[in-house]
């Protein structure tokens, strides 16, 4: 009989020596990086999407989800992938260095509805954080969940809007949906139940913690902590109670040199506070979505706005060449300024009026404008303001949490640093509004001078006496005003930050900001804006009673104050503000954690291996996860399995030391290990190489390992191998072989290589095999069975098409 069942046998587009492959732990995908490609395959090898990052990769994770993966990059970059559509969700640079191990874990599931409330009066009625940490890292989670009050934006805020909408055949965005807010609106989206980390290192020992959101948690060195210069990390792997971190490295910072090592980490305050750590992690991505979407907005205003004004330009540039042409020296301004005061046309406007404008080319200047001006407020209205609201009622909440002095103990978070970002939100929030003020203002003018142009230019055609005779005198003065101040000189452009004056512009004399010009009333918002800051200075003086932030943390002096100036009042300035002041304010939370990474335990496990897997696996009746690491040796027809004896909990007490037990496996003559993985219900999966005979994929549960407790007054002094085929000898027992039982299949190729990938929860493994050849198997169901359920449904089939009292009838057994 021939364990597991074949489901594919592919070729590859290039050799398959490097590759790097992962199963998607709730989808039948496989991520297979080869060759600097990155591609996901279904499981009839139909690619699902593929992507060619800009550095090599040499790290791949799921998220536990299955809804995103994880890409470690040469550079130190961390790429996160949107499982359905390959596109890349978030990238931030963790190391500095390549990342070549990557685990993503997620914490497992708070502790049962009785035990809820004698967990909160634990959490609340002590009133410390000491008596929070006293308690299990179970009870201290579930206490901190309910403690813990919902997310109030999503019950005060509609979703936020796309940063930037889609826009309409032939218009600027935002145009088509200007005035119908609320169209397009989007549903909250799911937040993830539980706190999920992270965990990256690179090649030369640094090890970062972060969130899904690539929120930092924790940064660690390796070789100061371990106390080895130089340390090369192979595998990570976190508990599912995230209060354990598995390393397995080697000394020499070299891959192939230096003895293996298996040090376990403490991670006691992540998991112990991940319900805390959890909200702060959430609220932290939120806030910097809504950033980067306030971002996106505000380049597109930029280039909205941009857009109007050069086309605004290339006219006034048309207009004075003319006038150059006829000998006048003024610039286009003061030409159209003399038309509004007597009524009569120079050569040079007649000219650009009638001849190189035109009536449709005017219409289509001023529609050019007034787009720009309607998009600009749309984007405003709909798209940035709501964004500026609703982060400042984040850091808000925040900073409520933060004035919690237990919580501030657990996260770092400082309430002045996060007042310091409120109070720039709010800033910006007020400053947009002035902004789009201004917007309409302009606009406005726009429309009236546009229309003034428009009734000259048919009145010349007319060949009329006076081209004003009977229009208003309030729109004159109107035209006027404009022609004196945004004509000259674009007022909004500084209001953005990022729009210069045009270059077509000649001369500003008497374009100075007047009192009713569009740059001095963007100030008109101050006195509101100093009220407010002054309330939340006050809130500064009582966070200082009881703050622990070290000196110099609070906001900058005069912060509270509106800026008048033209750039530092700018949207792009407070913008650039606003996002220094958050990164400010979350930075502390890495600094905190960090220091409580301590090595809680290390284990020598023999030589350099050819393969290794390390993982937590349910711990039985201890409950619980134990460490498990396998380890294999060039030339060694042998496989060590090494094991914690207790669940990673029973770990975390003080100052114990859980016990080790280890299983020295033979492999048959002629077998030598290529790969190890960790299989479900804490079975090994080997991939063999045939000296002389077939290569073979065989399953083995630890039930069939003789395992054997190592001393532990020994371990300091002598490797895990070395003890273990000593105290074998001493029992005259020896190494265990492969049981005849274990399911194995011999795979159709004289030689294959790493890695082996294989899914715990799918049920599925994946096999590289020759030089370009793709293997994957059916790892629940053995060949046998499924063609005796074949036979089966065949003689169904048969017993259905002919009649039983025939004698024509011939059963296909009888075949």
């Amino acid at each position: 009989m021939s364990a597991f069942t074949q489901l594919l046998d592919r070729g590859l587009p290039a050799e398959a020596a490097g590759a790097l492959a992962a199963w998607n732990p709730t989808m039948d995908l496989l991520a297979l990086a080869l060759e600097g490609q990155l591609a996901v395959h279904r499981l009839n090898w139909q690619r699902l999407w593929w992507a060619s990052p800009d550095a090599p990769v040499t790290a791949l994770e799921w998220r536990p989800d299955g809804k995103q993966l994880a890409v470690g990059l040469e550079d130190g970059s961390v790429l996160l992938l949107n499982t359905e559509d390959g596109e890349v969700q978030q990238r931030r640079q963790l190391l500095p260095d390549a990342l070549v191990a990557i685990s993503w874990t997620e914490a497992a599931a708070a502790a049962g509805p009785g035990e809820t409330a004698q967990q909160q009066q634990q959490f609340d009625g002590g009133g410390t954080a000491s008596s929070a940490c006293g308690a299990g890292p179970a009870a201290v989670g579930a206490a901190a969940a309910a403690h813990l009050a919902g997310d109030r934006t999503r019950r005060m805020f509609a979703p936020p809007p796309p940063p930037v909408p889609a826009a309409a055949a032939g218009l600027a965005v935002g145009y088509d949906t200007c005035g119908k807010r609320g169209a397009g609106g989007q549903a909250w989206p799911a937040e993830p139940p539980r706190l999920a980390v992270l965990a990256c290192a690179s090649a030369v020992g640094e090890v970062a913690l972060c969130t899904s959101g690539l929120f930092p948690l924790a940064t660690l060195h390796l070789p100061a902590l371990l106390g080895c210069p130089a340390v090369s990390v192979l595998r990570l792997a976190a508990a599912p109670s995230l209060q354990q971190l598995a390393v397995c490295w080697r000394g020499g910072g070299s891959p192939t040199e230096g003895p293996l090592r298996l040090s376990s980490l403490s991670m006691r305050h992540v998991g112990a506070h991940a319900a805390q750590l959890h909200r702060l992690a959430l609220a932290a991505a939120q806030v910097e979505a809504l950033l980067e979407g306030c971002r996106q907005s505000f380049r597109e205003l930029c280039k909205e706005w941009g857009a109007g004004q050069k086309e605004l330009g290339e006219s006034r540039r048309k207009l004075a060449a003319l006038m150059s042409d006829y000998g006048s020296s003024a610039d286009p301004a003061a030409e159209l300024q003399g038309l509004v005061a007597t009524g009569a046309v120079g050569g040079a406007l007649q000219q650009y009026i009638t001849a190189t404008l035109g009536e449709p080319g005017l219409k289509k200047l001023a529609r050019a404008v007034d787009v720009a001006a309607c998009s600009c407020h749309n984007l405003l209205t709909d798209h940035l303001q709501p964004q500026l609201e609703q982060l400042a009622f984040r850091l808000g909440e925040l900073r409520g949490l933060a004035l919690c002095l237990p919580w501030r103990r657990v996260t770092g978070l400082q309430p002045e640093q996060v007042a310091a970002a409120e109070q720039a939100a709010l800033r910006l929030v007020l400053r947009a509004e002035a902004v789009r003020q201004q917007v309409v203002e302009a606009g406005a003018q726009y429309r009236t001078f546009f229309a003034w142009l428009l009734i000259v230019m048919r009145r010349m055609q007319e060949d009329a006496a006076d081209a004003l005779a009977g229009y208003p005198r309030s729109q004159l003065d109107a035209v006027s005003a404009f022609l004196a101040g945004q004509y000259r000189r674009d007022c909004i452009g500084p209001l953005l930050g990022s729009c210069s004056e045009d270059d077509g512009s000649r001369g500003s004399e008497g374009g100075g900001d007047s009192p009713g010009s569009p740059a001095a009333a963007a100030g008109s918002s101050g006195g509101m804006l100093d009220l407010i800051m002054e309330v939340l200075g006050r809130q500064t003086l009582v966070q200082a009673a009881d703050s622990t932030a070290t000196p110099g943390g609070g906001p900058a002096a005069g912060s509270g104050g509106s800026s008048r100036g033209g750039g530092s009042s700018s949207l792009g300035h407070l913008l650039s503000a606003l996002q220094a002041a958050c990164t400010a304010a979350f930075h502390r939370t890495s600094q905190v954690i960090s220091p409580t990474l301590q090595l809680a335990g290390s284990l020598a496990l023999g030589p350099s291996p050819c393969a290794l897997a390390a993982s937590y696996q349910p711990a039985g009746e201890a409950g619980g996860a134990a460490a498990c690491a396998a380890v294999a040796w060039e030339g060694r027809q042998q496989v060590l399995v090494v094991r914690s004896r207790g669940g990673d909990g029973d770990a975390q007490q003080a100052n114990v030391q859980p016990a080790v037990e280890a299983a020295l496996l033979q492999l048959p003559a002629g077998c030598a290990p290529v790969d190890l993985a960790w299989y479900k219900d804490g079975q090994l999966a080997l991939l063999l190489a045939g000296e002389g005979q077939p290569c073979r994929l065989a399953l083995l549960p630890q039930d069939d390992m003789q395992f054997t407790e190592l001393p532990a007054e020994l371990l300091g002094d002598a490797d895990a191998l070395q003890l273990c085929q000593l105290l074998l000898e001493s029992t005259g027992s020896g190494a265990s072989p492969l049981p005849e039982g274990c399911r194995q299949r011999e795979l159709p190729y004289p030689w294959v290589q790493a890695p082996l990938a294989v899914s715990a929860s799918r049920g599925v493994g994946c096999v590289l095999a020759g030089t370009q050849r793709v293997l994957l198997y059916d790892l629940e169901e053995d060949e046998d069975e499924e063609e005796d359920e074949e036979g089966g449904e065949e003689l169904a089939d048969a017993v259905e098409g002919h009649d039983m009292d025939s004698d024509t009838f011939e059963s296909p057994l009888s075949r």
